[in-house]
Formats: structure tokens, C-alpha cells, sequence
């Protein structure tokens, strides 16, 4: 049993933010513990990503099979293709997209410049070339240059130095742009807004003949007095759109 003297000295050596000696002990304990286990974590080395050469080791073949069994080349036996891949599955191995690029001369990438990235024409490009290109087999690396000739140049240099296969320009007016040029790497296709390079290949709207079918249409349910409301006259598809309405009212006699 503590004496009253022990109880009183314990309850003063709390009231000035000391423990007991007891407790005190237990404290430094437990504070050794932590800092052991906090020195314990920080050395444990850090997993090394498996290899081809781990994924070869494992399979018992050469690095060079391996590498064809996982590319799914036609000259290794489907036998040892299932242990290479089981091996891989094992380790958790990953080929490296970049290396495999180089070996294959293509990165399975396609750049896609835009200064619509509001969405009324660049989203959906997006999405149609990715669906174009099939699911899992290429991808589109996105940039958006906001109509700033600069940024349109760095995002350029920034895709062909990560070795895209193909490049996609998308405009947000179809007003022609100025064509990237002639001496890139890689093949350009221009969408939405042409190149001013008629050797560039570009992909556009047929604006006229959207006009000559709003207009014929109306004349098939009967509309005689048409009014054609277009929009800005520098606008190259409201211009068209206006012409197409013209020469189909014009066809039938009509102004």
C-alpha cells in the first residue's frame, strides 16, 4: 500500500507535466519502440520492379524468347509462351512501353492538337478516334492549345519527343490554319479546320451541301418563302452554308 506522502508527490509530479518514475519509464519504452520501428521501416529496402531477365530466369529460356513470347511472336511454342507468361503473372512484371516502342519503331500513341477543348468539336474527334483506333490498342495524348500559335509548337515538340505515331489538328473554326509543315516524322491529319497546304491532308465538313439540303428539305414540305438567318460573313462555314441555301432556292426559281 503507497504511503499519503507518495500518492501526494505522484499527483504534484503530474501537475507540472512529469510522471511518475514508474510511468515515465513505460514512456521512454514506448518511445524506443516507435523510433525502432520507424528506423526499421525507413531501411527496409525498397522492392526492385521485376526484369525481362527475372521473367526469363523463372521461365528457364533466354531473355530473347521471353521477350517473343510476351510480344506474341508466331516463332516460340505455345508451351513455353504459357510458362513465360505464368512467370510474368508471377512477378508482376510489366514491359516497359518505351523500350518496346523503340524495338517496334511505334509507341501506340497518336497526338491530338486542339484549341476547341470546349468540347463542340475536340471531345468528340477524341472520342471517335479512339474508337477508330479500337480499345487497348492505341492511345491519344491530348493537348490543347488554345489558339496560341507557341503553345501549339511546344505541345508539337513535346508529342514527337515521346514518339506518337500520328498526329491529329483540330480547329475550333473551319476557317484554314497554318499547315505544321512538311518535314515532320510522323503523319498529320487536319480536322475540322483545313490546312492552308493543299499537300496536307485534311478532314472538313461539306458546308455547301449542308445548305442545299436545309434548304431542299423545306422546299420538300411545301415552304416556298424561305429566310436563310447565317452568321458571321468572316465565318468560311457560314458563308458556304449561305451559298449551298442559295444555289438550291435558285435551282427551284427562288430567291
Amino acid at each position: 500500500m503507497r504511503r499519503a506522502s507518495d500518492v501526494s508527490k505522484a499527483v504534484s509530479d503530474c501537475r507540472v507535466g512529469l510522471a511518475p518514475p514508474s510511468s515515465r519509464a513505460g514512456v521512454e519504452l514506448a518511445a524506443g519502440r516507435r523510433k525502432e520501428a520507424v528506423n526499421t521501416s525507413s531501411q527496409s529496402p525498397r522492392r526492385r520492379a521485376s526484369t525481362l531477365s527475372d521473367v526469363a530466369r523463372l521461365a528457364g529460356v533466354s531473355v530473347a524468347t521471353a521477350s517473343k513470347a510476351l510480344s506474341g511472336r508466331h516463332q516460340v511454342r505455345e508451351q513455353t509462351r504459357i510458362r513465360v507468361i505464368e512467370a510474368a503473372a508471377q512477378l508482376s512484371f510489366t514491359p516497359n512501353p518505351m523500350a518496346r516502342g523503340l524495338t517496334a519503331a511505334r509507341s501506340g500513341t497518336v497526338g491530338l492538337i486542339t484549341s476547341d477543348l470546349e468540347g463542340r468539336f475536340g471531345i468528340p474527334v477524341l472520342m471517335g478516334a479512339e474508337d477508330a483506333f479500337g480499345a487497348g490498342r492505341m492511345s491519344v495524348l491530348l493537348c490543347d492549345a488554345r489558339g496560341d500559335a507557341l503553345r501549339e509548337q511546344h505541345h508539337l515538340t513535346t508529342l514527337l519527343s515521346r514518339r506518337v505515331d500520328g498526329l491529329i489538328v483540330v480547329g475550333s473554326r473551319t476557317d484554314p490554319r497554318p499547315s505544321l509543315g512538311q518535314d515532320l516524322p510522323v503523319p498529320v491529319v487536319y480536322a475540322y479546320a483545313p490546312s492552308d497546304d493543299l499537300r496536307d491532308v485534311s478532314l472538313v465538313p461539306d458546308n455547301v451541301e449542308a445548305g442545299v439540303m436545309a434548304a431542299e428539305h423545306l422546299l420538300e414540305i411545301g415552304r416556298r418563302h424561305i429566310a436563310h438567318i447565317s452568321g458571321d460573313r468572316e465565318y468560311v462555314a457560314a458563308t458556304d452554308r449561305a451559298e449551298g441555301a442559295a444555289s438550291a432556292l435558285a435551282a427551284h426559281g427562288l430567291r
